[in-house]
Formats: structure tokens, sequence, C-alpha cells
């Protein structure tokens, strides 16, 4: 069944749609789909694995996000640890405590919006990459998964090719991306209908972030 028979539509980010994604986001799923049986992806090792708390880094969370993430190094996990801003102790949970948990990218003010834009200025903290796939398990809402497929389609919008330089644009772009509004509308019904489809059948809940993140990921690497 194709996405158009499924939903109606297709999703569209930074204007163009995602051909596919309804079978790309099964697929990542470890479900049953139009091209075969179950698979094996990062599903079951990130999604699937629950966060103890959403005012702390445990180390669930950075093996968690490992799995998306390869070559973890000795300074990651120092930084995450609590010891690699020896300046700044205790950043991390600092910065959680100052935004709030049900924050969603969509509808940020300018607070956490700049709460954002702060988290490449951190001193000793890993890439983007990893970073955003760590916090993302704090903030689901809020914090979009960052890598080279996301970085890629959405050049169009940001004109940048690093994580870093493209982050402010590239965060607002997917904020508009679910926006109330327009094809943001448009997108949070078939987003919205992907998530049901995906907890009826895994028992997990999905944010429109992470959705978003495996429609693009899958496209570049599925």
């Amino acid at each position: 069944m194709s996405d158009q028979a499924s939903f109606g539509f297709d999703l569209v980010l930074a204007g163009h749609p995602i051909e596919g994604a309804r079978d790309s986001i099964r697929r990542y799923c470890g479900l049953p789909w139009t091209g075969g049986a179950p698979e094996t992806w990062a599903f079951a090792y990130y999604d699937q694995v629950d966060t103890a708390r959403a005012d702390r880094v445990d180390p669930v969370d950075v093996l968690a996000a490992s799995a998306l993430q390869r070559g973890l190094s000795r300074d990651d996990m120092t930084f995450f640890a609590g010891h690699g801003s020896r300046s700044t102790p205790g950043l991390i949970e600092q910065w959680l405590f100052d935004v709030p948990s049900e924050a969603r990218l969509e509808s940020a003010g300018p607070k956490d919006l700049w709460a954002l834009e702060q988290l490449t200025t951190w001193e000793a903290a890993p890439g983007l990459a990893l970073l955003t796939k760590v916090l993302h398990r704090k903030r689901p809402n809020l914090i979009p998964l960052i890598d080279r497929a996301t970085i890629d389609w959405y050049r169009p919008v940001t004109a940048e090719r690093r994580a870093e330089r493209a982050w402010p644009a590239l965060m607002r772009a997917i904020g508009e991306d679910l926006a109330m509004t327009g094809v943001g509308a448009a997108n949070r019904f078939w987003l919205a209908s992907m998530a049901v489809e995906i907890a009826k059948e895994t028992g997990r809940q999905v944010s429109f972030l992470r959705l978003v993140d495996i429609s693009i990921w899958m496209g570049a690497n599925g």
C-alpha cells in the first residue's frame, strides 16, 4: 500500500515530497512493509529503549544514541558524564531545567529557540549529530535529530553544508514544516496517522520529529 493510498498525500519536507515514506518508516520500525518481511534497524536499540528521567542524561541515553551514531569517543562519553565542560559543570542538567519538557519545535518561542541555538556553543561538546540524538530523548518534540542526510535534504533552504552553520535555519525550517497551517498542517495529519499506526503495532510513541528523521534517513540510506 502506498503513502498516497494510505493517507491521501505525501509527507513534504523542505518543499519536496518524501516518496515511499510510509514504507520506509515501517521498515525502520521492524514492521511488515510492501517490499518484504520485517527488518532490523536501530528502532529496537533507540526508540524502544526507555529514558529514565526527563531532566538528566543517563548512560542509557548515550548508549541508545550510539546505535544511530558511529564512533562514540572517550571525549564524547566524558562530556555526557558531566566532566567535559569544566567551566560549566551541570551544563546539560541546567539546560534541561530551563527548557520545558512539553516544548515543541513548531510552536517554540524566542526563549526555546535561543536555547536550541546554544547547543552549538557548548564547550567540549560533541558535534550536533550526536548531541541532538542524545538530547532528543529528553525533549522529543523540540529537538530534531541531525545528520548528513537531514542537512543535505534541507540544504536548498539553509544553503549550508556544515551542521553548526546550518543549525539555526535548519531547526526553523523543520519547525515550519510542522506548522499548524499550510503544508505543515497536511504534514501533521500524515505524521499523526503514522504515529498512531506505529504505536498500535509496536507499543511505542514516536514523535513527529523522529518520524521526519527516519523518513529522510531511510530515503538516503535505506
